[in-house]
């Protein structure tokens, strides 16, 4: 074979091996990123009001979600809230959510999502909404997206019950470029549940009528508690596992490199 042969045969192989070595790694870091929604430097923000309160089975919890743009032109907001349960339904549930009626009455606002479901071990809440107008829209208060109501069905194990901001899932979207200038959100509901069922001791008397009234006193027994494991849940994200990318490139460079050994025979 001739040295020139070997010599460009030799070189296809070195670039073929740096080639797929180069291009596993920049898959491999592609899939690792984790992409944030909100994001530290952002300037808007989200929350939730009361972020306390005490109820008790069967109450009702008000809460409403509240955005701000800090001065900023927007044209959409889209939260996720997300909070966890025991057992194989949720001790609180969502009764219904309302976004803003000035949204609803409004030609340049527009709410498509609206929803809620049990996912896991996880409520998940997601509400969206976009202005549509051509000057977007801009305040410097805190503007009311929705009201959520939610019904305590039993006392939840975890205490207090928390509702949260999925930061992964939660954005406001600039006017002009349409990027995410949420800063990372730090409000919460935090909402302690008490039980309904009040046990009351009694103490039985017991009279007879002989030469002397004895009166015999027979406390109840007493009730012993038993302590409730507290567990805490929430939102896992996905893992991103090998896609399918990866195994293309995997597959392509395999095939050069047998190439590139075929020709060097």
């Amino acid at each position: 074979m001739p040295v020139k042969k070997v010599l460009v045969a030799l070189l296809i192989i070195a670039v073929a091996i740096g080639g797929f070595v180069a291009g596993l790694f920049l898959l491999r870091e592609r899939q690792e990123i984790r992409e944030e929604a909100s994001t530290p430097t952002g300037t808007t923000t989200v929350s939730i009001s009361p972020e306390t309160g005490s109820y008790d089975v069967g109450d009702t919890v008000n809460a409403s979600v509240y955005f701000n743009p800090k001065g900023v032109v927007i044209n959409g907001v889209a939260v996720r809230l997300v909070y966890p349960f025991s057992g194989s339904t949720p001790e609180v549930t969502v009764s219904s959510i309302e976004v803003n009626s000035s949204f609803s009455a409004s030609a340049d606002w527009t709410c498509p999502t609206q929803n809620f479901t049990p996912s896991g071990d996880t409520v998940i809440i997601d509400i969206a909404c976009a202005n549509t107008s051509s000057g977007g829209f801009t305040a410097n208060a805190d503007t009311l997206l929705a009201n959520i109501e939610l019904k305590v069905e039993r006392e939840p194990q975890a205490s207090p019950f928390v509702i949260r901001f999925d930061s992964a899932r939660s954005v406001i979207t600039r006017k002009s470029d349409n990027q995410d200038v949420l800063l990372v959100p730090t409000s919460s509901g935090n909402y302690t549940v008490g039980g309904s069922l009040v046990v009351t001791p009694t103490i039985g008397v017991t009279a007879t009528t002989t030469p002397k009234l004895t009166t015999t006193l027979t406390p109840s027994p007493t009730k012993v508690a038993s302590p409730t494991p507290t567990t805490t849940g929430g939102a896992q994200l996905p893992d991103a596992g090998v896609s399918l990318p990866t195994i293309f490139g995997v597959s392509f460079g395999i095939l050069i490199i047998a190439g590139a050994i075929l020709l060097a025979l």
